[in-house]
């Protein structure tokens, strides 16, 4: 206890927002472990006696007013939750596959089997009430038995050798599909996984009846009950008169009773798959899991969920014996009264608090944060744009609980599970000894084997939180793949999208340099550093979900942003030259300034154009007219995309054909002009001034051109219809490529594979790209063979074949681009860069990079031994 309440500084890391633990993770494993030890001691003292086993049965709540009018709610609940299970599926089906605008993920992965664990074992059993399949049979059985005067069930013997070996089965399958299955979130996987598990339960309940089959096979009635066990209260639904018992807390895992081996198998299971989940999410599994793939690729193709199955099956068999050898010593120290099965059977239910402590510690968080998205769902399960009961504009909080909260309740689960499973583990020994002797010593080697979980547990818990101990301030102590973020690199605050500075001692896997060739906007506006960071602050503001507000989050935005926001760590605007760019025409000096900006980022370093994707320094819109379309949405005028438009039932922005909004829009900037309005996050960076000068020259351009679609493009709107839009070249010195630069844009070429030479373990491809006969403003288009294009010309037009290549379990193992090669074709070796074996590989011609509307040709490979 004394280690437990002293307070000294370490290093470590968070989720979040950033949390230190008090103390270094050492000390809290070794007080955690002094608890358990502690309790034991306690208990081992002054728990003298068992308690009686069936005292809880005295107390019906039926009996009394409030317990029967609880029971009022027992058909609705039964229909809500077997209209829930029918919504799930038809969304799952049916509905959008983002698993954020889509019930099925959340009512599955969150509300039941989270949400119903904690209920049941904290509250009392009510599963068996809005079991949907037990609804659907139980009804079924009642209209066959009326109109055939039978029952619609076979009633088969169940063999009482198989136990509830069949929801040990279903479990293992349920956990891998939650840890090991690449896809779980995604909705249409749910429901086909529950459309198969309610045929199989309605089979198994046809052929030996539904309680028969309920009580052995249905997983989630085996689960519930089991955690149930554990609650302080007792629901019996045996006919004729149903029963709410109340009781201690614990008194089901406690009695002479031996369960089952597959009962024994099941909770040993419970208290893995838990653990197995956070394992795998630690970096020690990461590297773990890489070497082993590496070192076995020579032996047996063996991929990341094949290990994972491997683990999973694995993990659940070291806990078994683990347990065993535990009983096998239990058994020895009590002068083998019973024998080490007897033994390992009749404590396997006192694990249970240790299983819910797991269960608590791993996803206590998740659920209070994840699960408000139910709220918003229940409004709109399909992701269709409905609001059925007015709540789908609920933006969930994710502020509600913190690191600090997740770390101090994680420890307290885990603690006070193993110290309840303590004292029942000896309430069960004092039941089954008659020697109090015995009851002591039996359980020295359970509550050791207990605080090996407690450590394990902890150090699993810690791995996101808790950095590895490194030597101090220096920077040569992080890893040679570690970039230093300068101190004063800023990077956009998750709610207000204000850029904070990072501060010393951050570091970052990958830094990235431009060197950005500023240019004018349309309203003839001067590009700024402003105009290169607002873009990332947007990101920041509309794409992460804050406190609530319905106007500043849009889930296109989230989504597009998503990549910016999960791989940025710094942004560092390190200055601008003219020297370099500017020319001179007469008397007339025309500066070119350039920007040079360092981004940092958490990807790890592959290409210099794979690590650009999420984190491009510049935007087409300036940061003045962003700022206004921010106010339209903000005021709730229009959204900035077609689903949030229809979510709200507002406009779609319109900078262009929408009068009534060009006319808000009109009255603000000149609003803007007057007071020099910048937002917040700007201000270090814009001053009232220059502020002024922009918010006049929008207004000036809107009163010229009758829109606001200013950009920096080489083309501006000059005017439109209905069916046809005018583009006029935007004409400026300023801007970095000469006339005809931007042709290519105007005009993407495309690229085609017309032929595929298969050569010893590789191919050669042969093809057409499109080129272009202008006259005047005319232009057409023809394909021509690249063998009959002259050199000088294909340099202008470097084009480049881009490929993927893919094994027979549609794994990438190979992709890149390849230059046209000397005799007008590409060439591909695969012998020396892939092993043995038949492969897919799908291509496609570039043409300037264009990749639009791609003609992709899809190649059989045979990589032979040859």
């Amino acid at each position: 206890m004394a280690v437990l309440l002293s307070v000294t500084p370490a290093g470590a890391h968070g989720f979040g927002q950033r949390y230190d633990l008090p103390l270094p993770l050492s000390l809290y494993l070794s007080g955690a472990a002094a608890a358990v030890v502690f309790s034991f001691v306690i208990v081992g003292l002054f728990v003298r006696s068992a308690p009686p086993t069936h005292a809880h049965s005295r107390v019906d709540l039926f009996d009394y007013r409030p317990g029967r009018a609880l029971a009022a709610f027992g058909v609705p609940l039964k229909l809500s939750a077997l209209v829930l299970f029918a919504a799930m599926l038809l969304a799952g089906f049916l509905g959008d596959q983002n698993p954020y605008r889509n019930l099925a993920p959340t009512l599955v992965w969150i509300i039941a089997w989270v949400g119903l664990a904690y209920v049941s074992a904290l509250v009392g059993d009510i599963w068996p009430l809005i079991n949907p399949w037990r609804t659907v049979f139980d009804a079924a059985e009642t209209v066959y038995r009326h109109i055939c005067g039978r029952n619609l069930a076979l009633d088969k013997t169940y063999p009482h050798a198989l136990g509830i070996w069949p929801a040990v089965l279903l479990l293992l399958a349920f956990s891998w599909t939650e840890l090991v299955y690449p896809t779980p979130a995604v909705p249409s996987h749910i429901a086909s996984f529950a459309l198969g598990y309610s045929v199989l339960t309605w089979a198994g309940m046809f052929l030996f009846g539904g309680e028969t089959w309920l009580r052995h096979g249905e997983l989630f009635t085996v689960i519930f009950g089991t955690f149930a066990r554990l609650a302080p209260t007792e629901i019996r639904t045996a006919r004729p008169k149903p029963q709410f018992l109340l009781r201690r807390f614990g008194t089901g895992l406690t009695g002479r009773e031996q369960v089952s081996p597959s009962m024994m198998a099941f909770v040993l299971l419970l208290l893995s798959s838990v653990l197995y989940d956070g394992l795998i999410a630690t970096p020690e599994w990461s590297v773990a899991e890489s070497a082993i793939i590496a070192r076995l690729s020579d032996v047996v193709e063996l991929g990341s969920v094949a290990l994972r199955s491997i683990g999973l099956v694995g993990f659940w068999l070291l806990f078994l014996s683990a347990y065993w050898m535990v009983s096998i010593v239990m058994s020895a120290v009590t002068e083998r009264h019973f024998s080490s099965r007897q033994i390992a059977q009749t404590f396997a239910l006192t694990l249970i608090p240790i299983a819910l402590g797991y269960h608590l510690a791993h996803y206590l968080v998740y659920f209070l944060v994840q699960g408000q998205y139910i709220i918003p769902l229940l409004s709109d399960p399909f992701g269709y744009g409905w609001n059925l009961f007015g709540t789908a504009s609920y933006r969930p909080d994710i502020a509600i609980v913190g690191a600090r909260f997740a770390w101090y309740t994680a420890v307290a689960a885990v603690l006070l599970g193993h110290i309840a499973a303590v004292y029942l583990a000896h309430v069960q020994a004092m039941q089954i000894f008659a020697a109090r002797k015995l009851a002591l010593a039996s359980q020295i080697p359970l509550t050791a084997l207990m605080v090996v979980y407690t450590c394990i547990s902890l150090s699993i818990l810690a791995e996101p939180i808790v950095e590895r101990s490194r030597p101090s301030a220096q920077p040569t102590a992080v890893a040679e793949n570690m970039v230093a973020i300068p101190a004063d690199a800023v990077l956009p605050d998750q709610d207000s999208g204000r850029l904070q500075v990072i501060g010393p001692g951050k570091f970052a896997r990958a830094k990235l340099i431009y060197r950005l060739l500023g240019s004018a906007f349309h309203d003839g506006t001067k590009m700024t550093a402003a105009d290169l960071l607002y873009p990332y602050i947007f990101a920041y503001r509309w794409g992460t979900r804050g406190d609530g507000r319905e106007t500043h989050y849009d889930q296109s935005i989230d989504t597009a942003t998503a990549p910016i926001r999960r791989e940025l760590a710094g942004l560092r605007v390190v200055g601008s030259e003219t020297a370099s760019k500017s020319i001179r025409v007469g008397d007339v000096d025309f500066l070119r300034e350039v920007f040079t900006i360092e981004v940092y980022t958490t990807s790890a370093p592959t290409s210099p154009e794979r690590e650009a994707v999420p984190a491009p320094p510049w935007s087409t819109l300036p940061w003045h007219l962003l700022v206004l379309m921010e106010e339209a949405v903000s005021g709730n005028w229009a959204a900035f995309s077609q689903t949030e438009a229809t979510r709200r039932g507002v406009e779609w922005l319109d900078l262009v054909r929408s009068q009534a909004l060009n006319a808000r829009f009109a009255a603000l900037t000149e609003s803007f002009e007057r007071d020099g309005f910048r937002p917040e996050a700007l201000r270090p960076l814009v001053g009232v001034d220059e502020a002024r000068r922009r918010w006049a020259a929008l207004s000036a351009f809107y009163k010229a051109n009758g829109h606001f679609l200013v950009t920096n493009g080489p083309y501006q709107l000059k005017s439109w219809s209905q069916d046809s839009a005018v583009l006029s070249a935007f004409r400026d010195l300023s801007y970095p490529l000469g006339v005809g630069s931007y042709d290519s844009y105007a005009i993407p070429r495309r690229g085609f594979i017309t032929a595929v030479d298969s050569t010893d373990d590789g191919v050669r491809l042969s093809g057409d790209v499109e080129m272009i006969d202008k006259f005047q403003r005319r232009y057409r288009l023809k394909r021509v063979p690249l063998s009959s294009i002259p050199p000088d010309v294909l340099k202008r037009m470097p084009p480049e074949c881009r490929f993927v290549v893919v094994d027979d379990q549609k794994r990438v193992v190979l992709a890149g681009a390849a230059p046209l090669g000397e005799s007008s074709s590409f060439q591909f070796d695969f012998k020396n860069r892939l092993p043995v074996g038949r492969y897919t590989m799908f291509a496609a011609i570039a043409l300037n990079g264009n990749v639009m509307n791609a003609d992709i040709r899809q190649i059989p490979i045979v990589v032979s031994s040859n």
